[in-house]
């Protein structure tokens, strides 16, 4: 899985969310949301397209065409 863009939000004191594209082998582009460490976004980005929930593909893709 490669993570090819990702848009950030940020919360009040905690931890990031990030809604991350991706590009996977099989299934073609999806795209994942969810909160990370905060360390570095590409390591965040990565985080989240592990362990990240589902995110909508029509949605995703008004974001980050």
């Amino acid at each position: 899985m490669k993570v090819l863009e990702a848009y950030w939000f940020t919360s009040m004191g905690g931890e990031p969310i990030g809604i991350v594209k991706v590009q996977t082998e099989f299934d073609g582009i999806k795209f994942y949301i969810g909160n990370a460490p905060g360390m570095d976004e590409d390591s965040d980005a990565h985080y989240i397209a592990d362990r990240g929930a589902k995110f909508p593909t029509d949605l995703g893709m008004e974001l980050m065409p």
